[in-house]
C-alpha cells in the first residue's frame, strides 16, 4: 500500500488500523486563546508552538499526528519509554523555552491503543483522517491535568508497556470511565516533568495518597478521606487531594450515583 509520512494511505478511502502510543499536548493558549475565536495571528503562534514540539519528537522518535483546537498529537509506534521521554523533557524545557509564555499550563496525556489512520475525498480533493478513543482519551488528560495540578496523565494501559518504569516517578491517580465507549481506565500522575517543590512533595505523600485511593475504590470513603486530608496538611496544594475529599464528602453524602461514584472523571 502507497503511503504518506505517518503511515496515512494516499487513496481516498483506504485506511489502516494500528495499535500505537498516542500523545496529546495541551497548554493554556489552546485552552483559552483558541477558543476566543479567530485570529490569523493564532496560526503563526500555533506554528511556533508546533516548531518547539516537533524538534523534541525528533529527538524521541515520535511522529506528529496532527493540530486541532484541543493541542498538537504525536505517536510514537509501540514504545512507551519514549513517548514518556518526551513528555518530561518537553515539561521540563519549558521554562527554558524562548518562546515559554506559549507552554505556560503544560498538559500532556498519554494513551496506548487502536488508531485508524485513512485518506477520505474525491480525486485531488483529499484530506487525512484520523478516529481513535485512546486519542479522545488523551485528549481529555491533558486538558484535564491542571485540575490535578499535573503535568502528565498516562492510561494503565500505557504504563503497563512501559520497561523499567521504576525510572519513572508516578502515583496511582485513580479512574476514569468513557460513557460513550462504556469504557474504564486506570490514569496515572507521571510528576518527572513538574516543577520541583511539586515533584518533591508528591514523591513524599505517594504511598499515603495511593492507600487514601485504594480505599475510595473500596468505598471506604470516612478511612479515605483521613489519608487525602493529611496529605493536605503537609501540602495544601495539592489539588488531587483536595477533588478526592471533595469526592467522598459528596458520596458519603449520597450525592454521586452509585455507579458513578469510584470515577475521578467522566467524559
Amino acid at each position: 500500500m502507497e503511503k504518506q509520512q505517518y503511515g496515512i494511505p494516499f487513496a481516498p478511502g483506504k485506511s489502516e488500523v494500528v495499535e500505537t502510543v498516542i500523545v496529546n499536548v495541551s497548554t493554556a493558549f489552546f485552552r483559552d486563546k483558541i477558543k476566543i475565536g479567530t485570529d490569523a495571528g493564532h496560526i503563526t503562534l500555533i506554528n511556533m508552538q508546533t516548531e518547539d514540539v516537533g524538534h523534541t519528537l525528533e529527538k524521541y522518535n515520535g511522529r506528529l499526528l496532527c493540530i486541532t483546537r484541543r493541542g498538537i498529537a504525536a505517536m510514537f509506534e509501540h514504545d512507551c519509554n519514549d513517548a514518556l521521554q518526551f513528555a518530561i523533557t518537553l515539561c521540563q524545557d519549558a521554562a527554558l523555552r524562548e518562546r515559554r509564555e506559549l507552554f505556560k499550563g503544560i498538559g500532556i496525556g498519554i494513551g496506548y491503543g487502536s488508531l485508524c489512520l485513512g485518506t477520505v475525498g474525491y480525486k485531488d480533493l483529499c484530506m487525512p483522517l484520523m478516529m481513535s478513543e485512546t486519542m479522545d482519551t488523551v485528549t481529555a488528560l491533558s486538558e484535564s491535568a491542571q485540575k490535578y495540578n499535573s503535568r502528565i496523565l498516562v492510561t494503565g494501559d500505557a504504563m503497563a508497556r512501559l520497561s523499567g518504569s521504576k525510572q519513572f516517578n508516578s502515583r496511582r491517580l485513580g479512574m476514569i470511565y468513557h460513557k460513550s465507549a462504556d469504557i474504564s481506565e486506570e490514569i496515572y500522575d507521571v510528576y518527572d516533568g513538574d516543577l520541583a517543590d511539586t515533584k518533591y512533595s508528591k514523591m513524599r505523600s505517594r504511598l499515603f495518597f495511593e492507600t487514601g485511593v485504594k480505599l475510595f475504590l473500596k468505598g471506604a470513603y470516612l478511612e479515605a478521606r483521613t489519608y487525602f486530608i493529611e496529605i493536605l496538611k503537609a501540602d495544601r496544594n495539592d489539588a488531587a487531594a483536595k477533588q478526592y475529599v471533595f469526592k467522598c464528602d459528596n458520596c458519603m453524602a449520597d450525592e454521586t450515583d452509585d455507579n458513578e461514584k469510584k470515577y475521578l472523571e467522566i467524559w
